[in-house]
């Protein structure tokens, strides 16, 4: 890289995650909206190859540390409950708690206002 070279052109590192066939199904996620939601919030690009069942993460340290952090809970969901601890150091989270009579109001419909809030305020 040189100085005069611009900052979006200069190559980014790669982390490569390997997956099983379920993982990566869920990852992708309907109309492959979850890699791209994970993707959007973590700021690092990912590519899913589902014939070598491999996850490549492209992006800064930062992006791809948030990325394979959002991938590793997206793949938690799949086999049961997922607890996030509010002890991280990337700033990245904010903790609400839900009412447990209020719960069906946040996530809505099939989970329709969920998404809708993610959607709209960039969120996973």
């Amino acid at each position: 890289v040189t100085p005069s070279q611009p900052q979006d052109t200069m190559p980014q590192e790669v982390d490569v995650l390997k997956i099983s066939n379920d993982d990566a199904a869920f990852i992708l996620g309907k109309s492959g909206r979850t890699k791209e939601k994970i993707a959007r919030v973590s700021g690092a690009e990912l590519d899913l190859f589902e014939q070598s069942l491999t996850l490549e993460i492209r992006g800064s340290e930062a992006e791809r540390r948030r990325a394979k952090k959002y991938v590793e809970c997206v793949m938690a969901q799949r086999v049961g409950p997922v607890t996030i601890d509010d002890d991280s150091e990337d700033d990245d989270l904010t903790v609400i708690q839900v009412p447990t009579e209020a719960v069906g109001f946040v996530t809505g419909s099939q989970g329709n206002f969920l998404r809708q809030v993610e959607e709209e305020w960039g969120t996973l």
